[in-house]
Order: structure tokens, then C-alpha cells, then sequence
């Protein structure tokens, strides 16, 4: 079984509340499901469960400990302490991106979470014995 890397990494940072990947093993190919109860797709892949192997989900991936270990990599202590404060309690996704905007930080933010999804993506490849294709 093959898969791209970048399908994975998308499939990855896309998975939602109602919205969920699978890798099919015959076609070798990501498609998702729907979960809002009218999806013919998510009705496919409950039938044919056997053919499919779910891609990590929303709540395989933990974007909050993703920023954490951003703040935690960061050189400037004063930085770190004001985004670990941005990051507790309520609106604290929002707190970090302004405050990583502010900081002109925000493609080092980005090339830190594409790294972390990229790890995941590659973990998630290695448990299910998944060969990355070349792209």
C-alpha cells in the first residue's frame, strides 16, 4: 500500500467535527466522510469497513500541545511567557495568532505546525505499514 505524503498532511490538518478521512486499500487513495447523517460517501465506507483504514481525526491531532511545544522551541523568554498566557483559557487560538502576528512570528508558526503534521502524517504511515510515495 502507497500513499503521497501531502494527501496524508492535507487529510490530517482538514479533519473537523463532522468531516473524516480514510485510505482506501484497494484504490489506495484518501477520501472522507461526512458526518452530518446524509452522506452516501460515509455510507460506502460503513458498509465496506474492511477496505478502509481512518486517517487520524480532530482529536488524534492536538493543535493546542502543537502551540505549546511552539511557545516551549522559542528563544525569546519574554515571547514565551506572553503566548503561554494567551494560550489559557477561553478564545485561546485567537490570543496566539494575534499575539504570533504581533510577534512576526507567523511563518515560523506555520513551518513549526506543517512539521508537526508532517510527523504525524509520517507516524500515521509507519503504524498502518503504509508506504510513502514519492511525490
Amino acid at each position: 500500500m502507497k500513499v503521497k505524503l501531502s494527501e496524508v498532511m492535507e487529510a490530517v490538518e482538514g479533519a473537523g467535527d463532522d468531516l473524516t478521512y480514510y485510505y482506501h486499500k484497494d484504490t489506495q487513495s484518501i477520501t472522507y466522510g461526512m458526518a452530518d447523517g446524509d452522506d452516501e460517501q460515509l455510507a460506502e465506507i460503513e458498509e465496506h469497513w474492511d477496505h478502509y483504514i481512518q486517517l487520524p481525526s480532530k482529536y488524534d491531532v492536538n493543535d493546542y500541545h502543537i502551540m505549546e511545544e511552539f511557545i516551549w522551541d522559542l528563544a525569546d523568554e519574554q515571547q514565551q511567557n506572553q503566548l503561554e498566557n494567551a494560550i489559557s483559557g477561553r478564545g485561546a487560538f485567537r490570543y496566539f495568532r494575534d499575539l504570533v502576528d504581533r510577534f512576526e512570528l507567523t511563518q515560523k508558526w506555520y513551518d513549526f505546525r506543517e512539521a508537526a503534521y508532517e510527523k504525524i502524517a509520517r507516524e500515521w504511515c509507519h503504524d498502518e505499514k503504509i508506504t510513502i510515495a514519492t511525490e
